[in-house]
């Protein structure tokens, strides 16, 4: 059913041990990860909740004289957070390997309803749907249509692109050794919003900008700045976050922000690519049915069609507080 085996040959005893099977390096869902501040809504199952916002303001007058000049304004609002059902399914003929090397794989029987990969099998699932996870929360769009995991709802660019208040950084050509570090100068020094100074605002970048960044650091012969131990709510990063020197503000590099994640067909959008966040983290909304939905899954063998069975489902969206408190950089 779903394996291809036009690439390999007919069964010769050429198995040596299953652990030679060879993985891409997959990323996790490293936004979920690091990120622990994002504020996140469970029960929200296929439809749309508002989020109640409460603003007032107090203006000063001159209290010299008597009276009472009424000047201050007390704003409710709403935001919407709305999710999206998504199903993931394969169904695998495991007779399928009796002809090849792969027959080693499976029980002594004529009737396998197992094989010995299927711990792999599975693993290797989750870990794809880790990594779709990660881009689809910055880059879906739901007019996307060279990639599956893309195009369900509108991930946190779409959405703060579309609601079009957010701080602009000065555009650059590209983002290069000669522009990087003015770039993300000018965001943490002078572009984030004074009133969220003292909320631990971050600045959120691909991998791939973050290594230009560092090579432009060790061009300026600034090695003192080093993050291989720096961390982000006390976890480890592994050398993706530093301190902005001169600063509170921390860069972390996320992979949901790289150029080069994958589609299925063609190239990812350029207008998901290039793209530099600064916010603090409790601004950013996900929405789930139930957390631990995204890492369950059901594995079974059907005995009406003799397939081994995999499935996963679960409710996923996201949302913007206060667009215009995020700062946001793409190139000219």
């Amino acid at each position: 059913m779903a394996f291809d085996v036009s690439a390999i040959s007919a069964w010769t005893d050429e198995l040596g041990d299953k652990s030679d099977f060879i993985l891409k390096p997959i990323l996790a869902a490293k936004t979920l990860q690091v990120l622990t501040g994002v504020d996140k809504r469970m029960g929200i199952k296929g439809h749309t909740i508002k989020i109640p916002t409460f603003e007032t303001t107090t203006p000063w007058a001159n209290g010299s004289a008597c009276g009472f000049t009424p000047s201050g304004t007390t704003t409710v609002g709403q935001i919407s957070l709305t999710t999206v059902p998504v199903t993931i399914q394969e169904s695998i003929c495991l007779k399928t390997l009796e002809g090849y090397f792969t027959q080693k794989l499976l029980p002594a029987n004529d009737r396998p309803e197992t094989f010995q990969l299927l711990d792999m099998w599975t693993g290797r699932k989750m870990e794809q749907v880790a990594l779709q996870m990660e881009s689809a929360l910055w880059q879906a769009k739901t007019t996307y249509t060279n990639a599956t995991h893309l195009k369900h709802f509108n991930g946190w660019i779409a959405t703060l692109d579309t609601a079009g208040t957010a701080i602009a950084a000065t555009q650059q050509a590209s983002i290069s050794t000669t522009t990087v570090r003015g770039i993300i100068e000018e965001i943490a020094f002078t572009k984030i919003p004074s009133r969220i100074r003292s909320m631990n605002p971050v600045i959120l970048c691909g991998q791939d900008t973050f290594l230009i960044y560092k090579q432009k650091l060790m061009a300026d012969n600034l090695y003192h700045y080093d993050p291989s131990n720096d961390n982000v709510n006390g976890i480890n990063t592994n050398g993706w976050s530093m301190t902005v020197f001169g600063t509170n503000v921390k860069l972390v590099a996320l992979p949901g922000l790289n150029n080069d994640n994958a589609v299925d067909t063609g190239a990812l959008p350029t207008a998901v690519k290039n793209r530099i966040f600064a916010t603090y983290e409790d601004n950013f909304m996900i929405g789930m049915n139930a957390e631990n939905d995204i890492a369950d899954f059901k594995v079974w063998f059907s005995d009406d069609d003799d397939l081994l069975k995999f499935k996963t489902r679960f409710h996923i969206g996201v949302g913007i507080k206060y667009p215009e408190l995020v700062v946001q950089y793409t190139n000219s």
